[in-house]
């Protein structure tokens, strides 16, 4: 489409010059050469690595096709680099060509409105005049009833349209900059004949990769949310968030992709990880919390029915000890009533342990459930220590244990609301930040390849 060429009020001529569609026109036809060199290059080294030529000849002629195909597999690759820079050019350019566009739009808008209270004000003036009355103190002058408001409107119109272009001049002024370095960078670097040539030139081929990873990110979003009530979905959007992490890192390390999207992943993952480990160690302070437990149960059952069977061990006792007329079957019986006696002590403990070890975990309240992200056994876990904690208040482990239990609870609360600060920042309040497309190019300003800094 062609440019405007009337910019008054605002400029002489078009502050953002181009063509955005003629740019992806070429970045198109620099594929399919870049396509052509490959296929070339594949066809020399195949070439040079034949074996049905022999003699001197075929050894110069396989020299040769191999530096040569190793020239064309260095220019393929320096095509798709330059595609790539073009290819977000032609983007960013038609985004500033019609925040231009819009901001020439209205600033002719408002100068109409201004030209038209001007021929006002000139043809009242000569009216006046001819009648006879000054201009400045005339019945109808502005000067007496002050400026109209329509008038004002439209001049700050116009200043806030000069303010937008100037924005729009100076962002296309700096990227321009930007991606001629990438390209000045891209052609002037010696490129490696390696399968990290073939591996760059694949992912900028990709044109579907980013859209499946921008869809594998909402898909991680959802499942993050999910998993607030389903626990195992959780596992899920890890997942997912590992196959966003890796695709990010595929495009930011051949220049395709932003470093700041692997950052903002890793961080993903890093609090992912805090979480699940403040999972699992609650976990086990709530088993160790229960083995603490059954052990105090087991002591206080066996001292409670050792003091209600004391009397008779004792008279059992001295009764297995008498000598003098006593029999030696009585002594026998005597040795094992008390054995007996302390059998059932000891089985008195292990049947109140094992009670606490067999308890169920206790109910849990909505509020229980928010402060441990809506997973229901964790949220009993934590309430598990706590129980434990009141019901025995003088034990240091368990007071301990409940004490850890909060800190790790506390972590998973802080990880999973930093986790969702970044994601939500990212797909939402990022994109709004400065308008026109701002976000984005501070994204691109952290692309470069590896090797490419």
């Amino acid at each position: 489409m062609a440019r405007p060429t009337d910019w008054h009020p605002l400029r002489e001529s078009d502050p953002v010059p181009g063509d955005p569609e003629g740019v992806r026109g070429q970045v198109k036809h620099m594929k399919k050469i870049a396509e052509y060199l490959r296929t070339q290059a594949a066809a020399l080294t195949a070439m040079a690595n034949a074996d049905n030529l022999k003699g001197k000849y075929a050894d110069k002629l396989g020299e040769e096709a191999r530096g040569l195909g190793r020239k064309l597999d260095e220019a393929e690759d320096r095509y798709r680099e330059v595609k790539g820079h073009l290819s977000g050019w032609a983007d960013e350019l038609e985004d500033f060509q019609r925040a231009a566009d819009k901001a020439r739009g209205d600033a002719r808008d408002a100068q109409r409105v201004i030209d038209s209270h001007a021929a006002k004000a000139q043809d009242r003036a000569a009216a006046e005049k001819k009648d006879g009355k000054d201009a400045k103190g005339g019945k109808g002058s502005e000067g007496s009833v002050g400026k109209d408001p329509e008038l004002k409107r439209a001049e700050e119109d116009l200043e806030d349209a000069r303010k937008r272009l100037n924005k729009a001049e100076g962002d296309y002024a700096e990227r321009s900059r930007h991606y001629a370095g990438k390209i000045r960078s891209s052609i002037d670097d010696g490129m490696k004949d390696s399968w990290w040539t073939d591996f760059k030139g694949w992912v900028a081929d990709a044109d579907w990769l980013k859209d499946w990873t921008e869809r594998l990110s909402w898909l991680a979003t959802i499942a993050g949310v999910v998993a607030m009530f389903i626990p195992v979905v959780g596992w899920i959007a890890l997942g997912l968030t590992i196959a966003v992490t890796l695709s990010h890192l595929a495009m930011a390390t051949t220049g395709n992709g932003s470093w700041f999207d692997v950052v903002m992943d890793i961080g993903a993952l890093k609090m992912a990880r805090n979480g699940l480990k403040a999972a699992k160690a609650i976990k086990a302070l709530q088993q160790g919390s229960r083995k603490t437990a059954a052990g105090l149960a087991d002591g206080s059952a066996r001292t409670t029915a050792s003091a209600a069977n004391a009397g008779a061990r004792q008279t059992a006792a001295r009764e297995a000890r008498r000598r003098g007329g006593t029999s030696s079957a009585k002594r026998s019986a005597a040795r094992a009533r008390k054995l007996r006696m302390e059998n059932e002590n000891r089985k008195a403990g292990q049947r109140a342990g094992q009670e606490v070890r067999d308890a169920e975990l206790p109910e849990v309240t909505a509020r229980d459930r928010a402060s441990a992200l809506g997973d229901v056994k964790l949220s009993q876990q934590v309430k598990d220590i706590e129980k434990w904690r009141d019901i025995h208040p003088d034990n240091p482990a368990l007071v301990e244990n409940a004490v850890r239990a909060g800190r790790h609870q506390q972590v998973l609360q802080r990880s999973w609301a930093v986790s969702t600060v970044l994601d939500l920042g990212d797909k939402f309040v990022g994109p709004n930040i400065g308008g026109d497309g701002a976000y984005d190019r501070f994204k691109g300003t952290t692309e470069a390849p590896v090797g490419q800094w």
